[in-house]
């Protein structure tokens, strides 16, 4: 706990990001891979490797962006940096990990991004304005880059988070909250087969909690988004028992699709 508590004093980000608390779900995320590495090893290395295929498919290799590279966990950044003449990593916190690793590659940029248009203008949404007001925009941080292959690593299921949990303190009816949430991760998962260059989606889709054969709880992470069909798809064991809860496992369907 005194390693969380002093990873989140010193890890650089900002006010809005702060106060939603994506710094603690950053610092949290890392204490998790800690205590579950092995478990999630399979997954994260599917992950590299999907980007690793995607990368080759590119025709170009002048620009990468990869959007919620956050730890590089599942980002084989050295091999891209090798393959491409820049490298820029996406998120709304780059851990200390992160930065640190990233000062001794010339061609890797980290890039404070707000993905969904809303973290920066919290401010507004948490006065009080209807759920259905919410509506995100495209991060104009990555505007003009013109990237030959642009990553989804795993973030599109998070992006609604921050939103979520401020409407339903808020007092706002499940059906408003999904239909905001529903909205940030349709937005994401548009902009991104929109930008020129290939593509590639990599993101969780449904949570399960299960105790043997039987599955106790079952959650939709993308809020009824469909994706296409065409992409792999495995299982991650993000939570195996204890980790969320004493009589279950937690396991998510991950799916990862490229578009050249």
């Amino acid at each position: 706990m005194l390693r969380e508590a002093v990873e989140w004093l010193v890890t650089p980000a900002g006010w809005a990001a702060r106060g939603l608390g994506l710094v603690g779900e950053t610092v949290a995320m890392g204490a998790r891979y800690r205590r579950c590495k092995a478990s999630w090893a399979p997954h994260l290395a599917r992950c590299r490797e999907t980007m690793l295929t995607a990368a080759e498919g590119c025709a170009g290799r002048g620009t990468v962006v990869v959007c919620g590279s956050g730890w590089w966990f599942d980002v084989p950044v050295a091999e891209l940096a090798a393959m491409f003449r820049e490298v820029v990593l996406a998120d709304v916190v780059h851990p200390l990990r992160a930065r640190w690793l990233a000062r001794g590659m010339e061609n890797v940029r980290l890039v404070d991004v707000d993905l969904t248009g809303l973290i920066e203008d919290s401010g507004t949404w948490r006065r009080g304005v209807a759920a259905e007001a919410i509506r995100p925009v495209a991060p104009k941080e990555l505007e003009g880059m013109r990237a030959d292959l642009t990553v989804s690593a795993n973030v599109l299921s998070q992006l609604p988070l921050p939103v979520k949990k401020w409407l339903e303190k808020m007092g706002y009816g499940d059906d408003e909250v999904a239909r905001a949430c529903l909205r940030i991760v349709q937005a994401h998962v548009d902009w991104l087969w929109g930008l020129p260059g290939a593509a590639c989606l990599i993101t969780d889709t449904v949570s399960r909690d299960v105790d043997g054969g039987v599955v106790l709880d079952e959650t939709d992470l993308l809020y009824g988004v469909e994706l296409p069909k065409d992409g792999e798809a495995w299982i991650w064991s993000l939570a195996p028992r204890p980790e969320a809860g004493r009589g279950f496992d937690r396991v998510r369907d991950v799916v990862a699709i490229i578009r050249t």
